[in-house]
């Protein structure tokens, strides 16, 4: 599975998938959730192996390449018209999504204008978070949540790059029992990813622990700007794609009316917190990450692999739908 913030912040360039799981597929290559680099995976070497007798009047075996030499041109296969879907790696195949995305338009509803990834009214609603921001107050705020850094420390390390394992921990799901679901994630994260570095670069807003010495993060800041944060966009992204697909108990208020109270919500905010603990991100880079992330999400459902199309069948299956099933909805 494509990693989340965390592989930005890590010190490591490596490829390999140190995201996997006892419970996911060893053969990660082959799910449609799978966690494969995508460059052949596991070898599979092929010698020559004993025959299983002796021929007559020899004392050895003879060796057996591939294919046997009785049978070479006789295992036809039917003529495949197109590459399996579910045999796709869905870190990569969230790259051809994102080509999907960026072309994409969220019609306008419920008073919001018709949006795209790069329009001028989401860079306009983000710059007004930033302009409002106090940052001698969230300063302070961060200073007073140093004492919390030693509780939320080896959670926070943990949510570095591998966010799905907390989305796992609310309702059970893994790669082998909901592939689709995982395959969602892994859009979310590519396309969370996508729209957050656009705008941090264009903000260029400096990292908390650069104005104030106090704050000293226990790990080094990413190698990116702090606004938005990345992990509250792919956090809130996240939780706005599972509430889409999963039972409705994911999504209940345990406060009536306030829609931030549900399992979902709570572990976006939860993991967005952290990383202010840590005195990587101001709270306003958290509350822009949710803005991003909630119509970012606008977009994305418009996008043909990811769109609902129920009850129709579609000729070509859908995340959402697909997904949606997984749950029995």
């Amino acid at each position: 599975m494509i990693r989340g913030f965390g592989s930005i912040d890590s010190d490591s360039d490596s490829d390999s998938d140190s995201d996997s799981d006892s419970d996911s597929d060893s053969d990660s290559d082959s799910s449609l959730a799978g966690g494969g680099s995508g460059r052949g995976g596991r070898a599979r070497p092929i010698g020559v192996s004993p025959a299983l007798t002796k021929e007559a009047n020899e004392d050895w075996f003879r060796g057996n390449k591939w294919p046997p030499a009785d049978v070479v041109g006789k295992w036809p296969n039917a003529a495949p018209t197109q590459f399996p879907r579910r045999y796709w790696t869905s870190s990569l195949y969230s790259i051809a999504v994102l080509g999907e995305f960026v072309q994409a338009t969220a019609p306008a509803v419920d008073g919001l204008p018709a949006i795209q990834w790069n329009s001028q009214s989401l860079h306009d609603e983000l710059a007004g978070i930033l302009a409002a921001a106090d940052v001698p107050r969230e300063l302070t705020e961060l200073g007073e949540l140093i004492e919390y850094r030693s509780g939320v420390m080896s959670e926070a390390l943990q949510q570095r790059e591998n966010l799905l394992r907390y989305w796992r921990g609310i309702l059970m799901f893994n790669k082998r029992s909901h592939p689709w679901t995982c395959g969602l994630i892994d859009v979310a994260l590519r396309v969370g990813q996508f729209v957050v570095m656009h705008h941090k670069r264009s903000f260029n807003r400096p990292r908390p622990s650069q104005f104030s010495l106090s704050l000293l993060p226990p790990i080094d800041p990413p190698g990116h700007a702090a606004f938005p944060s990345g992990h509250a966009t792919e956090a809130y992204l996240m939780a706005l794609c599972l509430k889409e697909v999963m039972p409705l108990e994911a999504s209940t208020e345990a406060i009536p009316g306030n829609p931030d109270s549900t399992p979902l919500q709570r572990m976006a905010q939860r993991i967005a917190r952290n990383r202010e603990v840590l005195g990587l991100h101001y709270p306003s880079d958290s509350a822009a990450g949710k803005k991003l992330a909630e119509q970012t999400f606008r977009i994305l459902k418009e996008c043909p692999s990811v769109k609902d199309v129920q009850p129709a069948v579609p000729a070509t299956p859908t995340f959402i739908t697909e997904a949606k099933k997984e749950w029995g909805r």
